[in-house]
Order: structure tokens, then sequence, then C-alpha cells
């Protein structure tokens, strides 16, 4: 991990565009990045904290989602029906350029990434916190002192207690037939700890929205351009712990006629 904090960090100070730029960046084009920079510059943050916060950003905001887009890949891939009912909505759209409320209003994309982050969340556990005397949980669990403690997502989010008989099946369906109902279980799932792919409370992930919208976005491209299978020869085997998804899964592209087409006739315009 100290090898690529120590790249990360080169890159980002060292940076070629960076280094050539001979005015402050506009307030309108910053980025993550620029203001971790004014702040390490300006003392509000120590190289310690600017080195950490890199760390959380690049993988925050890179790795959780393209695993998510691995589990997609897996889950619709290994199951057709699940692609051509997403396929069909977004084809009924009839746009190749989705606005964000354009996204919003799909249920069966909003039911989709909903239930992938139910049975494949990213960020599958978290334990981070040390018993500091004997705790007795819930009443009847007793934890030693000296213990680490913390949560696990996939078991959360599969228990037949709160999901129902099929909460170890993947349907998209549970989550409604309307958006906006979607959505609004979600947040009462979250609300109630039941749902917590993106965390809860105070702890809840600040990247939510973006992470939700760049994940509808891939779906909708990928929907609308090709369509995937799995290779054969792979037997799906997920990683063994904290980020969640299909393990070295080999998918097989193929690009829908419709987007050929759609090339070719813009190559004679």
């Amino acid at each position: 991990m100290k090898e690529f904090e120590d790249l990360l960090y080169d890159l980002v100070r060292n940076r070629p565009r960076k280094l050539l730029r001979k005015s402050p960046v506009k307030a309108q084009d910053e980025l993550v990045v620029h203001m971790l920079e004014r702040a390490l510059e300006e003392g509000t943050l120590s190289e310690e904290q600017f080195r950490a916060n890199l760390k959380i950003t690049f993988l925050t905001a890179h790795e959780n989602t393209q695993q998510l887009l691995n589990s997609a890949f897996w889950q619709l891939g290994h199951d057709q029906t699940i692609q051509d009912k997403l396929r069909a909505e977004v084809l009924a759209t009839g746009t190749t350029d989705p606005t964000t409320e354009t996204l919003s209003k799909l249920p069966y994309l909003t039911s989709l990434v909903c239930e992938l982050l139910r049975v494949y969340p990213p960020v599958s556990q978290l334990i981070n916190r040390v018993t500091t005397e004997p705790t007795l949980l819930a009443g009847t669990v007793r934890i030693p002192e000296g213990t680490w403690v913390g949560w696990n997502a996939p078991g959360v989010q599969s228990n037949p207690a709160v999901w129902g008989p099929t909460a170890r099946e993947f349907i998209p369906g549970r989550w409604g037939t309307k958006a906006e109902e979607i959505m609004a279980k979600a947040r009462r799932e979250t609300v109630k700890g039941k749902y917590i792919a993106f965390n809860a409370y105070s702890r809840k992930c600040l990247g939510q929205g973006y992470a939700l919208l760049e994940m509808k976005m891939a779906l909708f491209e990928l929907a609308r351009r090709v369509k995937w299978t799995i290779d054969p020869r792979y037997n799906l085997k997920l990683t063994s712990g904290g980020i969640l998804a299909p393990l070295g899964c080999k998918v097989v592209f193929e690009e829908l006629a419709e987007t050929a087409n759609e090339k070719l006739r813009q190559s004679k315009k």
C-alpha cells in the first residue's frame, strides 16, 4: 500500500498538465484533486492527511464502481433475460444521449442497480473497531475485550428474515415498478440498517449519488451498444473479502447491429 501511495502522490504532484499550467485553475473547472492540493499548500491539510485523502478519493471513486460493473457483467451475462429487459427499456427511450433526468426515470435500470448493490456490494465489509472491554451484543452475543468488530454487507443484505425466502436470489423486481418508489424503498431500508451498500447515517458514502449515476450511465450505454455473454469456460468465483466482485470473469462482447448501422449512417453524412 505504501508503494501505491507513493506512486499516486508522485503522479498527482508532478503531472505534466499541472507543471505546464501558467495560471490558477478557474473555480468552475476545479476537481477534487485541485481542492486537495490547495488545502495542502495553504496548510489546511498536512502531507499525511493529503496522502490519505488521495488514496480514499482514488479508490472510492474508481475501484468500487469498477467492481460493481464487473458484477453486472457476470449477472447480466449469465442471465440474458435480465439483459434483454434492460435493453428494451433503454431502446424505448429513443435517445443516445440520456440526461440525468432520463436515467432517473427508468424503473428497471434503477431496480437493477439497487439489486446489484444488494447482492454484490463492492465494499462487502468494514472491520475497523476493537472492543476495549467485554461487551454483550443485542443481549445475547458475548464479545471479549480486544476483539475486532465491524459490519458485513452481504450478510445483512441476504438475511431471509428481512428480504424473504428469495433473499439470496437476484430479483430486480423486488424493489418495485416505479423509479420513485424504488429509491424510496432503498432509503427506507438504509435507515433501518438493512441495506448498507453505502453504509448509513453519518458514515454514509458522500459519493453515493455520483456512483449511482455512473452505474446507470454505464449500463445504459452497454445495453444500447453491445450484447455480452459469459465465456463458457468461466466458473464463478468471488473475491475472498474486502472488495466483493467476480474474480477473473471472462466476458464475450458482440456489437449490436443497430449500433453498427448507426455508425455507418453517421460516416455517410
